[in-house]
């Protein structure tokens, strides 16, 4: 096995694990375009999925007592039809077409954070009526079975709604957890779950626990405030990087 992959893949991990637990999952759309030049897109995912179902479950465990279903349940009915359309779509859309729909989506978010009459409101923090959040938890869903880039349009959702630091990974970390969950349904059907890919996999277990540990510790070291100021710059690296993918391929 190529040193040069592994060495990308246990970076790439880590940061996804660090982002997950500490950040929202707002950095970890890195990994697969990080390991797609070695072995494609769709392998990378497949050998991914496990990790980061381990990494849900381990950051759901430690913000479990902030978690909230009234705040999750708008975005799930968008999250179930975005999952099965991107499985529909995945080998037949173009993954760059879906990275800069979701690039441009979180543009318009931090738009609408400096300037709230974009979005129709009188001041920021409004919450999001549920046609907005059917509608990214579609984008959500897609973005998660065509890349496991599914974090952006949660952020986006959940940057507009007034909760803290600790409420807003948690709703995250169980909106990942489920799309992470339902994607083995698909995942599986297509045979991107395969045993070829299982030595990989577990390999990389032990830094799923390393990375979420990492980011939680930093996390719990970061001020509310200022906790909130680099989601805003994580959002704009993550929708920025997925609009210079789109146009640069």
């Amino acid at each position: 096995m190529d040193l040069t992959f592994i060495a990308i893949t246990v970076i790439g991990v880590l940061i996804t694990g660090i982002s997950k637990s500490g950040f929202g999952g707002g950095i970890g759309v890195v990994a697969v375009p990080m390991m797609a030049p070695f072995i494609g897109g769709e392998q990378a995912i497949g050998i991914l999925l496990p990790i980061l179902l381990l990494m849900d479950v381990l950051t759901i465990r430690i913000y479990r007592h902030y978690f909230t279903w009234k705040l999750l349940k708008p975005v799930v009915p968008g999250i179930i039809v975005g999952i099965f359309a991107g499985a529909a779509l995945l080998g037949v859309v173009s993954e760059r077409g879906v990275q800069a729909i979701i690039g441009l989506m979180g543009i318009w978010v931090l738009a609408q954070r400096r300037w709230p009459v974009l979005g129709g409101a009188g001041k920021q923090g409004s919450s999001s009526g549920p046609l907005k959040a059917h509608f990214l938890g579609t984008m959500g869903g897609v973005g998660s079975v065509l890349a496991h880039a599914g974090a952006a349009p949660m952020q986006a959702h959940y940057l507009t709604l007034n909760v803290s630091k600790d409420v807003y990974l948690a709703q995250m970390a169980v909106a990942f957890g489920l799309m992470n969950a339902v994607k083995l349904i698909p995942y599986a059907y297509l045979g991107l779950l395969n045993p070829e890919i299982g030595t990989l996999t577990l390999m990389l277990i032990p830094l799923a626990f390393v990375g979420t540990w990492l980011g939680r510790w930093l996390s719990k070291r970061v001020d509310s405030a200022v906790f909130f100021r680099i989601m805003m710059v994580l959002l704009a690296v993550n929708s920025v990087y997925l609009l210079g993918r789109a146009v640069a391929g």
